[in-house]
């Protein structure tokens, strides 16, 4: 009982500070891929934790059976992650409910995601959402960085660069050249040595290219 009473505060504590870089609500198990997804970003981007039987709005709602679900999970891991992902899933008792709290270990290797067509990903998280690493952000990501830059080393629109990033989800090349007033050549050469330096990472999402902060750096 004091153990679950524990687990149930902490849990409690994980829902009030809302969704986030490491923290995922679902009101159910979704489909294995997606659960893998979830799961692998986590992991890629210092590990974190998913909360089954919790709705986006914080809301306790339960689920049915923890050992099945805790099953569906396991499985989801083994078919659609590579390499396999070290995690701790607790049936945890909140107000008479059954949430399940799955515990993503951070991981020094860069798990894939392999979808129902065969094609592999890797995504990482950004904010409250996984999203796929570019190819060559992917490459950094699994060779470490190509180029090696310290932080005092770095420029004032370099700087510039990361602190927007650490106030803001994401930007553009073109969005940098407007903020730094510099000219576009001169943005994606920034971006560039800064991705290269892993510093931040690239996004081909919805045809567009974006950047953000590596939490790892």
């Amino acid at each position: 009982m004091q153990q679950n009473a524990r687990l149930a505060a902490h849990l409690l504590a994980l829902i009030k500070n809302r969704e986030g870089t490491h923290t995922e609500f679902k009101r159910a198990v979704p489909a294995p891929y997606k659960m893998a997804k979830e799961m692998a970003a986590l992991a890629n981007t210092r590990g974190g934790n998913i909360l089954i039987g919790v709705d986006d709005e914080g809301m306790v709602v339960g689920i049915d059976n923890a050992e099945e679900d805790a099953a569906l999970i396991r499985e989801a891991v083994r078919s659609h992650c590579f390499p396999s992902i070290e995690s701790d899933i607790k049936a945890v008792s909140v107000s008479g409910k059954t949430v399940l709290w799955v515990i993503v270990a951070p991981s020094a290797e860069k798990h894939m995601v392999i979808d129902p067509q065969g094609t592999t990903r890797i995504y990482v998280r950004v904010a409250d959402k996984n999203l796929p690493a570019s190819k060559k952000t992917a490459r950094i990501l699994n060779a470490g960085p190509a180029i090696r830059v310290r932080k005092k080393d770095l420029d004032r629109h370099e700087t510039r660069l990361l602190d927007y990033l650490r106030q803001h989800e994401k930007i553009t090349a073109t969005d940098f050249c407007k903020h730094a007033n510099i000219s576009l050549r001169r943005a994606t050469r920034i971006l560039v040595k800064l991705e290269k330096a892993a510093f931040i990472r690239s996004h081909d999402f919805d045809k567009r290219v974006f950047y953000t902060l590596n939490p790892k750096r």
